[in-house]
């Protein structure tokens, strides 16, 4: 009588990790951002935000500015989630001490499990994005404006995704023992300034040259176009291009600061 060794399928194995960790990256989320938290502060500043600098488009630029200012300003909230907000997971691994025990694991990869884990964010903002469309657009009286973006939708769902990508890139760098944790913030300046969300392309040409790399600046260029009834869909695949290269360079960045960990061993305490 012969017995064999039955082996766990990995493939299934592996999909259940991934399952749990996401599931770990939403219990994470509420856990150090609280419904109570989502609903009464980081809501209502992201439409506060879309309000103001709609305003401020339309006190400099008229009907016209407004208008502008307000497409821009929906995506213009965006790195309030996918930049500053995401740095926080990677942070609570560098105050907790133990990314140690991440990157020593076996069975996933640090950056599927940082990837996994920043899921909630994407979502966090296209939600700011929707609440801003319903709330902000009857306020100032484009509501027209807030229809014809509706089947636009899935433009900003893109550029919270690209945006979160960008974001992890920058906050990656929290992994290594002396990096800061300001990269977040300075992200969100510089999509601002040089995304197409308030000023338009070709003013000022380092601007124009920053941009190109950025998120948010090819598909807020993709909705533009869309509403004035241009080719678009060349902008979306170059959106999605900057999206996966900032993952690449998110790839990179912690796969270079685990193997400097795991070389000097300067990950076991904070």
């Amino acid at each position: 009588m012969t017995s064999e060794i039955v082996r766990p399928d990995r493939r299934i194995l592996h999909f259940s990790h991934i399952i749990e960790t996401a599931r770990f990256g939403i219990r994470e989320f509420f856990v150090f951002q609280p419904p109570h938290i989502v609903l009464t502060t980081l809501l209502p500043r992201a439409v506060l935000q879309c309000l103001f600098f709609t305003m401020l488009g339309g006190v400099l630029g008229g009907a016209a500015g407004r208008e502008y200012a307000f497409v821009g300003s929906l995506a213009g909230i965006l790195p309030l989630a996918g930049t500053v907000g995401v740095s926080d997971v990677p942070a609570h691994d560098k105050w907790s001490a133990t990314f140690y025990r991440i990157r020593t694991a076996s069975t996933m990869q640090p950056f599927l499990l940082y990837l996994l884990r920043c899921l909630p964010f994407p979502v966090q903002g296209f939600v700011t994005v929707l609440l801003s469309l319903v709330i902000v657009a009857p306020v100032i009286g484009l509501t027209g404006t807030a229809v014809d973006l509706v089947p636009l939708l899935p433009l900003y769902f893109l550029m919270a995704m690209s945006t979160t990508a960008a974001g992890m890139a920058g906050a990656a760098f929290a992994i290594g023992r002396r990096a800061d944790v300001f990269m977040g913030n300075l992200l969100q300046y510089l999509i601002l300034l040089a995304g197409g969300v308030f000023l338009p392309p070709g003013r000022v040409a380092w601007v124009d040259a920053i941009g190109i790399v950025l998120p948010i600046r090819h598909g807020l260029a993709a909705v533009r176009a869309a509403l004035a009834g241009e080719p678009w869909l060349r902008l979306v695949a170059t959106e999605v291009a900057v999206g996966l290269g900032w993952l690449a360079a998110t790839w990179l960045i912690v796969a270079l600061l685990a193997r400097r960990a795991r070389r000097l061993g300067h990950d076991e305490y904070i």
